[in-house]
């Protein structure tokens, strides 16, 4: 190699590496309109594998969807009306796909730290579908 070669490997390596510690990390997400009329950030949305303890539970499949609430102060009442909105984007396709399962999760914040929710939602021999709640938080020492 040619001391022109190595200067200008160097010179790009230096540059990757400033260009890539400068740089801002900043959280995803994506703005939708729910069938309410009211929007909220889509943060993560993922067809979910059953699998426990490396064993593969078909049955167990899943869209999991986490979105920032609208009003995270809301009353609970008000914080499950929103989650069943939500619930209604990816239920459609749950159904198509003969799941029998989806998870909700509503975050305050874009940010992932603090407290959360998820909504459990499963679906009935009739077809019908109910959901358990639980609240949850990122890190172990959130409040």
């Amino acid at each position: 190699m040619t001391t022109r070669t190595v200067s200008f490997t160097i010179l790009l390596a230096l540059t990757s590496m400033t260009a890539a510690a400068c740089g801002e990390s900043r959280p995803i997400w994506h703005d939708q309109v729910l069938p309410s009329g009211k929007t909220v950030k889509v943060t993560s949305f993922n067809l979910v594998w059953g699998v426990e303890h490396d064993d593969r539970d078909a049955s167990k499949d899943c869209f999991a969807l986490e979105f920032v609430s609208a009003n995270p102060g809301a009353d609970e009442a008000v914080r499950e009306r929103e989650a069943l909105d939500v619930f209604e984007l990816i239920r459609p396709a749950s159904e198509l796909w003969g799941l029998k399962t989806a998870s909700v999760s509503g975050f305050p914040s874009v940010e992932r730290k603090g407290r959360y929710e998820i909504f459990t939602f499963t679906r009935g021999a009739d077809g019908k579908w109910s959901f358990t709640r639980q609240s949850a938080k990122v890190f172990a020492n959130d409040l």
